[in-house]
């Protein structure tokens, strides 16, 4: 998936294209600070999309599904491949070569040899789609009665109307390595494939006009704060991860955690890690150097305070504004819950034209309380 920064920049690396993970909107102005008036733009025009007002962006409904695979429909056949593979050149179109490559997780290489057998019936010829597995026969977290399947194949539940023994969420299509929104003709239905509405419609009568207000206004704060905004604060060992990141990695864990992200609990997250990297050295001197790094980078937050609080008002306020426009969203094929109870879906993918004309995918909206669940999925506790 295309990482924003490189988006703006038309970089099409293949790897981070098809490897990279899309940013939350509401972090845009902390990871890409360069661009940090984008988020506020990005979230503005799908506000007005959901009015039924021309936009600037495209957008697509967000699964939460289980593997990452790739299937492709071109002169060779059928192949397919994942998210790992897909980037050394690894295609497998038989089930020999599905067991060559996969076998080693025998349920996965079952489920990949039912795509295999069935991508021609939903992938268009000369198209390669990437998406998410949803359900195949005789996998563990599906269920299936009375012309209804049940599956969780990650952390959200979703029920569909289909008997179709396979379950594909498509998310991009690829071509010459970039990803980008389905093209016509690049899916196609098959009654033994699922293949949930990839688009989102609006429906303006969803969204409420006290929901339309929290926008604006949660919007109007992040613009008046964004006017008076420097970035000089977010150096590399911060928001890069090469670096250490090590505002990112504060942040992700007040989402996980449910806690309120702040200036004082950063610090206290510094100092921490600080020494858990200083108990992981033999030698003292070692030890002391690490803690001074930290004691540097605990150092540069206190001067910068009225900075890294911005920086955290500013991510408040998109993400109010982000948790508005998402109410009354709903995917059209499915319905969802966590843990037995009704849900948000996993949000949006919000898109925008490169320079070829394609949509791009650069950035997404997810409701909070599905990205603290996703976070805490109890399979990978």
């Amino acid at each position: 998936m295309l990482k924003f920064v490189e988006y703006l920049n038309e970089g099409t690396s293949v790897d981070d294209e098809m490897l990279g993970h899309l940013t939350h909107t509401k972090d845009l102005p902390h990871e890409a600070p360069q661009h940090g008036h984008t988020a506020i733009d990005l979230i503005h025009n799908f506000h007005k999309m959901r009015q039924g007002q021309s936009s600037n962006v495209g957008a697509s409904l967000k699964t939460d599904g289980g593997a990452s695979v790739h299937v492709m429909h071109d002169a060779k056949g059928v192949g397919v491949s994942d998210k790992h593979r897909i980037a050394r050149g690894v295609v497998a179109r038989t089930p020999e070569e599905v067991d060559k490559h996969f076998g080693h997780q025998p349920q996965y290489a079952a489920s990949l040899k039912h795509l295999l057998a069935h991508g021609h019936e939903f992938v268009g010829k000369g198209h390669h789609v990437q998406g998410d597995l949803m359900h195949t026969p005789g996998d563990p977290q599906s269920s299936h009665s009375k012309g209804t399947t049940t599956t969780t194949p990650n952390r959200i539940t979703y029920k569909a109307k289909t008997s179709a023994p396979v379950g594909f969420a498509a998310h991009t299509e690829v071509t010459k390595g970039v990803a980008h929104a389905p093209t016509k003709g690049a899916l196609k239905k098959s009654k033994n494939v699922f293949v949930p509405e990839p688009n989102y419609k609006p429906e303006p009568s969803t969204y409420s006009a006290a929901d339309r207000e929290k926008v604006e206004h949660h919007l109007g704060k992040a613009r008046e704060l964004m006017s008076a905004h420097s970035t000089h604060h977010l150096t590399p060992e911060h928001i890069d991860p090469k670096k250490g990141g090590h505002f990112t990695t504060y942040l992700n864990r007040t989402t996980r955690r449910g806690e309120t992200a702040s200036v004082e609990g950063y610090k206290a997250h510094l100092k921490s890690e600080g020494e858990k990297a200083a108990g992981k050295l033999k030698t003292a001197a070692g030890q002391e150097k690490t803690r001074a790094k930290f004691a540097g980078h605990i150092a540069h937050v206190d001067q910068n305070k009225e900075h890294f609080q911005r920086s955290l008002d500013i991510r408040h306020h998109l993400g109010q504004a982000t948790e508005h426009v998402l109410k009354g969203v709903s995917h059209p094929d499915m319905e969802t819950s966590i843990d037995g109870k009704k849900s948000q879906g996993e949000g949006i993918v919000l898109q925008k034209k490169d320079k070829a004309g394609k949509m791009r995918p650069v950035s997404k909206l997810v409701p909070v309380k599905v990205s603290n669940a996703i976070l805490n999925n109890p399979r990978f506790a």
